[in-house]
């Protein structure tokens, strides 16, 4: 079913942006119509837009799974922030790629040196604006609120008053407030910030989702999205192929291990690996 941006953005209830870019040049450099349409996750519009062979639309994932159980979309192409959002969408994606949670600012800010300096309290000062994604819409806005509630475990920080002062965008417009000054820091995946060329600040690993051996940690923290609730687990990303004329798109996509790292996404030397992912 082909629904224009509009119809789209109603059926979200108003509250996400539609990041939408096309795919048309070929390896080779020859110039052909995309044959496939890819809704993926707003963290990876810029790259997947990058690899040839579809129309790419990037929302949050949740946003992009909401869309297709619900009937509003049909695409012939899925990748997603998290594997655990192909329940009811597929039963089996290929894992691809890595990240972690960063704050990421505009460059020659005050802020910067106050992030280094204590980047905890500075989140916590009144006059440093925080933006971050919503967290019914995407895994970066549910697991910003997790690694925050992480952090509030760690010592004094108040989590609850960062999330209810901070200002919530669209994942495909949260750079884009960074960069216009609407904001001082964002949390912001890795590859987000490496792709627009920011500076970020690193997070302790025991809060990022990064690293597998931190699982049981993460674990211990979890987000209500509504019709679920997601436990904490390390950032994977996810794709599929839901007709065969996605597939050649899902395959250039999850192989292209350069381009990927190029980007700031982290690869596995296990990846890509085709897993049951539905109900992870």
């Amino acid at each position: 079913m082909k629904l224009s941006r509009r119809t789209v953005v109603a059926a979200l209830g108003g509250a996400t942006a539609v990041g939408v870019a096309g795919a048309t040049t070929w390896a080779d450099g020859g110039d052909e119509s995309p044959t496939a349409d890819a809704l993926v996750a707003g963290s990876l519009l810029e790259l997947a837009s990058a690899v040839p062979g579809a129309t790419v639309e990037a929302h949050g994932s949740a946003a992009v799974r909401r869309l297709i159980v619900e009937g509003i979309r049909d695409p012939d192409a899925v990748a997603l922030a998290d594997p655990r959002l192909f329940d009811g969408v597929s039963e089996r994606a290929t894992l691809f790629a890595t990240n972690a949670l960063v704050l990421t600012h505009a460059p020659a800010t005050p802020v910067a040196d106050a992030l280094r300096e204590d980047w905890r309290g500075t989140l916590e000062r009144p006059d440093v604006r925080v933006g971050r994604t919503d967290p019914t819409l995407d895994p970066l806005g549910y697991r910003t609120v997790m690694a925050l509630r992480l952090t509030a475990r760690r010592g004094e920080f108040d989590a609850e008053a960062v999330l209810a002062e901070s200002t919530v965008f669209p994942e495909t417009d949260l750079l884009n407030a960074v960069e216009g000054g609407a904001v001082d820091v964002a949390v912001t995946y890795r590859n987000m910030a490496v792709q627009r060329d920011l500076p970020y600040w690193e997070l302790p690993a025991s809060v990022d989702f990064s690293d597998p051996t931190h699982a049981d940690t993460y674990a211990t923290v979890s987000y209500d999205i509504g019709d679920r609730t997601v436990q904490g687990a390390p950032i994977r990303y996810a794709a599929t192929a839901t007709t065969d004329a996605g597939e050649p798109w899902v395959d250039a996509l999850v192989t292209g291990r350069e381009r990927l790292r190029t980007a700031g996404f982290s690869v596995p030397e296990s990846y890509p690996t085709r897993e049951h992912v539905g109900d992870a």
